[in-house]
């Protein structure tokens, strides 16, 4: 019965890694473009560019553009397709596969052990904020993945391991990118009250909490402008404009237009009034709620990013 039961268990394990293996998509080139963002002449310059390299170096670099990931995060899919493909030299472990999953708006630089020491997490981090990421925010996939995969074959080509400072200064620029989105949504908290409060009160036509509202919400968007990233102060400005837009039509309420503006709220029904009555606002507000590669493997090193 035991060996029975171990049976059981090693071919449902091997039909799982059987099944996962699946659900990756064959290498048809250097250049997979499975979610068609490419066109033939983008493809064209990339397969060349990729194979100078490679007659150069030895070093491959594969491109892989996918709809979805499946459910699986952008790490799990990258390392697996990267070791089925086997990417890079089997004897130098010398390959980098460029990821884009366009519908999970994810991407992942993932690196060979061989080039480790050439490409690190940092730098690749670096090359993910600094060239993919701006032109894929734009919409623009085609331009980031031509500029993005050129450094990548740019810093391929020069084979240079980076210096203990320049890993340093790397790391600290990923940190500081990263502390940057945690300012973003810290602040997130003062653009929702703000905007609520200026929305619920443009509702109600209320002056005073109509102006404390607004100049909240645009502190908060100044700090932003200072210590978060550009995509970050966008979404928080989109956030700000839906609160408000929601705030709006509460304040329009009878019941929020009345706690509002105090007992005066349904006499001075269409006018402006400069403030409301007394602890009426604070009870409103609380309601709210193919192709074959050299046999390479990943090191699971690099760096992921998001759009």
């Amino acid at each position: 019965m035991i060996r029975a039961a171990l049976t059981v268990l090693v071919l449902a394990g091997a039909c799982a890694v059987a099944a996962g293996a699946q659900d990756l998509p064959a290498a048809v080139g250097r250049v997979n473009d499975f979610a068609g963002i490419l066109d033939a002449d983008a493809e064209r310059a990339l397969d060349a560019e990729l194979a100078t390299l490679e007659a150069d170096t030895s070093a491959e670099v594969a491109v892989a553009t996918v709809p979805s990931l499946g459910g699986r995060s952008v790490e799990e899919y990258a390392t697996a397709l990267f070791n089925q493909w086997g990417i890079g030299q089997a004897k130098r472990d010398n390959g980098v596969l460029v990821l884009v999953s366009v519908n999970d708006r994810e991407m992942r630089i993932e690196v060979g052990y061989g080039l480790e020491g050439v490409l690190p997490d940092g730098l690749a981090g670096a090359i993910i904020r600094e060239t993919f990421l701006p032109a894929f925010r734009d919409g623009d996939y085609q331009r980031g993945i031509r500029q993005g995969v050129s450094r990548v074959v740019e810093v391929v080509r020069r084979n240079e391991p980076l210096t203990a400072a320049e890993r340093e200064a790397l790391d600290r620029a990923a940190a500081e990118a990263s502390q940057s989105w945690v300012v973003a949504a810290f602040l997130s908290i003062f653009v929702g009250i703000g905007a609520f409060v200026a929305g619920t009160a443009a509702g109600a036509r209320v002056v005073v909490q109509l102006l404390f509202g607004l100049f909240f919400t645009g502190m908060a968007l100044f700090m932003a402008l200072l210590g978060a990233p550009r995509a970050g102060v966008a979404l928080l400005a989109v956030f700000g404009l839906a609160v408000f837009v929601t705030g709006v039509v509460l304040g329009r309420r009878p019941a929020w237009r009345k706690s509002l503006r105090g007992t005066g709220g349904r006499s001075g029904r269409s006018g402006w009034i400069a403030g409301g009555g007394g602890g009426g606002s604070s009870s409103g507000s609380s309601a709210s709620s193919g192709s074959s590669f050299g046999g390479g493997s990943s090191g699971g090193g690099g760096a992921s990013g998001r759009w």
